[in-house]
């Protein structure tokens, strides 16, 4: 599979992770605080051990996710 970025990584002030904290939790605001590989690694992973929807296939959902087009 080929990963192509889409743009750079974003750097963002403490500030705002700590107002994604008051207003959408902890947990939210660790995972956002995480760097892209981490939270595309994780992802990926959870992809790869549970029936999750095909959003990190090639190819779209209508199309297999790409199982049948190699």
């Amino acid at each position: 599979m080929k990963i192509v970025r889409a743009e750079p990584e974003m750097e963002y002030s403490e500030e705002y992770y700590e107002h994604l904290a008051k207003t959408m939790g902890d947990e939210k605001a660790a995972w956002a605080r995480l760097p892209r590989a981490e939270r595309e690694k994780e992802l990926r992973w959870y992809h790869e051990n549970f029936n999750t929807p095909d959003d990190l296939a090639e190819w779209p959902p209508e199309l297999d996710g790409g199982v049948w087009n190699p």
